[in-house]
């Protein structure tokens, strides 16, 4: 019997098979090749990150000192830490970041205060800084020890955008327990902060 001979009702099924496995395809490909925000992509998926950003506005008063044992710094904390508690704000994986909205370009001094916590393994804590990509510098604190620490901020480094997102590395972040996820890593508390232009 010739395809044209057959039922009506056998060609109608499989043309809704052959419409589900091309749905099924696309759906497949989808889950292959995702259309994502990078943020998500590099926290989710690449795992290049251990830092979802959030939408915070980073509103901020410039040259306001910020006392990050405190709950009134939501704003400017879009990922990376956990706290606030009575020594600081504690950073959480291998990389936090802090949002500052501090309008035009200028050049910009960053005053960060940091304290090494005291990890089982950890000889220091190294704090590579950086704003919108730009590197800034390096911090490095002992266990336990607090010191501060200024970067100049040159104004090609805020651009057009009007934000300083700095991002704060931490290469030796370590597990608290053998267990824990590369979310989970300790290494440094932030005490206080403060943006201003440049001298």
């Amino acid at each position: 019997m010739r395809l044209s001979e057959r039922h009506p009702a056998a060609l109608g099924a499989y043309a809704l098979a052959a419409l589900l496995a091309l749905i099924e395809l696309g759906v497949l490909w989808q889950a292959l090749h995702p259309q994502v925000p990078p943020d998500y992509r590099a926290y989710y998926i690449d795992r290049t990150t251990t830092c979802m950003n959030q939408p915070m506005t980073g509103a901020y008063v410039l040259g306001t000192p910020i006392d990050f044992r405190k709950d009134d710094t939501k704003e400017n904390r879009p990922c990376g830490w956990e706290g606030p508690v009575g020594d600081g704000m504690h950073a959480l994986g291998e990389t936090a970041r802090l949002r500052f909205a501090v309008g035009p370009a200028r050049d910009l001094t960053l005053t960060l205060e940091l304290t090494g916590a005291k990890l089982t393994g950890s000889t220091q804590q190294r704090v590579d800084v950086s704003v919108n990509g730009t590197p800034v510098g390096q911090a490095v604190v002992l266990p336990e020890q607090t010191k501060t620490f200024t970067f100049a901020i040159p104004a090609a480094a805020i651009g057009d955008t009007g934000v300083a997102d700095i991002f704060l590395d931490l290469p030796d972040a370590v597990s608290g327990r053998p267990t824990d996820a590369n979310t989970r890593k300790r290494s440094i508390k932030l005490v206080t902060g403060r943006l201003a232009a440049a001298n």
